[in-house]
């Protein structure tokens, strides 16, 4: 394997991801809005403050002296506001509250001490501040400071809102937030460590094969969606519908081109598009190359060679595959090769398919029959086009490509593991075919071709290009 090192972003994919994970980042804000919310709403308690400002004075002494005093005492009167034996008296004189933390400090450089009550109800705070103020002086029974007095500056009062609030509602916000863009980094962690292909650099550095290029996504619109309806059949990506977009066109007309320049530089005629999985889009991708490659004035065959779930007949109209006109039918020995070859008159395109699956769908492609049905064809065709089943189902394709000489394979935008396409190359490359690398299928990005979303209608010149 390639030295990948760190991958290049596709922007695309990364929003792609995100878009389909929306309901995981949302959840995860969630969850930490409410864990936040409920965090407050049962471990969070309130606290409430009273306060209120006390002035020590030393009977017959000057300001200097009362400060003095002040400082030389603060901490006796505050042991003293906090004791045991304060609560104790408070209890006894007051039934109808619950005590609160008591503490006092002194203002710098005054005479003044501040004292405060602390407790999770107002009403408390507010009476154990009095009920010290009222009864401090029982505790000096033995009149130390006989010559000590205190007054009040400013009286208790009730709190009316606790001193320290929170904002629930915030800090919720913040912490689900936080856990959403936690989520949102992990997600494209996870996308562009992802070890699929993403884009061409993603071939070249990962794959063991050449890129031999890309088709464009095409989207299908409630237009064609419509037209399908109203054909009864399923939808399909053609370059024969003038609803696809021209940028879809020029990339299979670019891989078409290629196919060209392979037959003119090693003399091939046949050609087999596989891929490593399902929903790759090779079928879309083999279509649409024969297609092209026929409507370029080239004697073009399509031979649909999944006998195991073909899929070519939904391209075209169903009156084209009737019965006994099947390859399948064919390898058992019903028909002659005549019998089973349709022609499409929109792009002069010759089809060999059908609808229905074999058994022994492996015995049937690896016979004789099938390889003399390719020789036979081989003279009298420019180009033959071969769509089979995936490699990681089936052996067909890897059975076929000895009968061939050249073989490519679909690869989707982020689809399939790079593991398993190189697992796949290896294998093709070293089959007697020649192996010409990987298209990637269905690419989409950020910026794509200024060309897209426009369809053949609305590109101006070019247009005419694909009405021949």
């Amino acid at each position: 394997m390639k030295n990948s090192g760190f991958p290049k972003l596709n922007l695309y994919v990364l929003f792609k991801d995100l878009f389909y994970n929306f309901f995981v980042i949302l959840l995860a804000f969630l969850t930490g809005f409410i864990a936040v919310r409920t965090y407050f709403n049962y471990v969070y308690v309130p606290k409430y403050r009273s306060t209120m400002t006390v002035s020590v004075n030393v009977a017959d002494s000057n300001v200097s002296q009362n400060i003095s005093k002040t400082i030389e005492i603060a901490g006796i009167f505050q042991n003293v506001f906090q004791s045991d034996i304060m609560k104790k008296i408070i209890r006894e004189n007051v039934k109808d509250f619950e005590v609160a933390s008591v503490s006092a400090t002194v203002v710098e450089q005054t005479n003044l001490l501040t004292l405060s009550a602390e407790g999770a109800n107002a009403i408390d705070a507010y009476k154990t501040l009095k009920a010290v103020y009222d009864n401090y002086t029982k505790v000096f029974a033995d009149n130390i400071f006989d010559d000590v007095y205190i007054n009040a500056v400013t009286y208790p009062f009730v709190p009316a809102a606790p001193y320290n609030p929170v904002n629930s509602g915030k800090y919720a916000l913040l912490a689900g937030s936080a856990l959403a863009f936690l989520c949102i980094v992990l997600i494209c962690l996870f996308s562009a460590l992802r070890d699929t292909v993403k884009q061409q650099s993603d071939i070249e550095k990962k794959i063991d094969a050449p890129f031999f290029g890309e088709v464009c996504h095409q989207h299908v619109t409630r237009a064609m969606r419509k037209r399908a309806e109203k054909e009864k059949r399923q939808i399909s990506i053609s370059i024969l519908n003038p609803m696809v977009d021209y940028s879809f066109c020029e990339s299979v007309n670019r891989i078409a081109t290629k196919v060209e320049y392979l037959k003119n530089s090693r003399s091939a005629k046949t050609f087999i598009f596989s891929s490593v999985d399902e929903h790759e889009g090779k079928t879309t991708v083999s279509v649409n190359v024969a297609l092209n490659l026929a409507l370029k004035g080239y004697k073009t065959l399509l031979i649909d060679a999944d006998l195991r779930r073909p899929s070519v007949f939904r391209f075209f109209s169903s009156e084209m595959f009737g019965s006994y006109s099947e390859l399948g039918d064919y390898l058992l020995g019903k028909n002659e090769i005549s019998d089973i070859i349709k022609h499409d008159s929109k792009s002069s395109l010759d089809i060999i398919g059908g609808k229905n699956s074999y058994q022994f769908a492996f015995e049937l492609l690896s016979s004789e029959r099938f390889k003399d049905m390719l020789r036979e064809l081989y003279s009298e065709y420019d180009y033959i086009i071969v769509d089979t089943p995936p490699t990681s189902l089936t052996a067909d394709a890897e059975n076929i490509a000895d009968s061939v000489d050249v073989t490519l394979i679909v690869v989707r935008q982020d689809n399939t593991p790079v593991s398993q396409i190189n697992d796949t190359a290896d294998i093709l490359t070293n089959l007697d075919s020649y192996f010409a690398g990987c298209i990637l299928n269905d690419y989409r990005d950020i910026y794509s071709s200024v060309h897209k979303g426009k369809t053949r209608e609305t590109s101006g010149a070019y247009s005419s290009y694909y009405y021949r």
